[in-house]
């Protein structure tokens, strides 16, 4: 039985953004497909994997992946949710 062809086309942000969203979270996901979910670039996840305030990450020997749950809880941690930017300047 023939296997199935083999897409060679890169996956779009698009797809790794829904890829993301998909996973359950107990996901380990790559560097791509964690920074696509966050709206984030994969060169700032190395930044922050080496000098720190990133998500949390787990080296699987030379492999490093992202748990969806620890993805989701830094962003919670790192987020502020606000009615409008006019609510910015006043809580200097």
């Amino acid at each position: 039985m023939p296997k199935p062809a083999r897409s060679n086309r890169p996956k779009s942000d698009a797809d790794l953004r829904a890829e993301f969203w998909a996973a359950p979270d107990e996901a380990l996901l790559d560097r791509k497909t964690a920074a696509a979910g966050l709206g984030y670039t994969v060169g700032w996840l190395e930044w922050t994997a080496t000098h720190g305030g990133g998500p949390v990450l787990t080296k699987l020997g030379r492999s490093v992946r992202y748990r969806k749950a620890d993805v989701l809880a830094w962003i919670e941690a790192n987020s502020r949710r606000i009615r409008s930017t006019a609510e910015l300047g006043a809580q200097r």
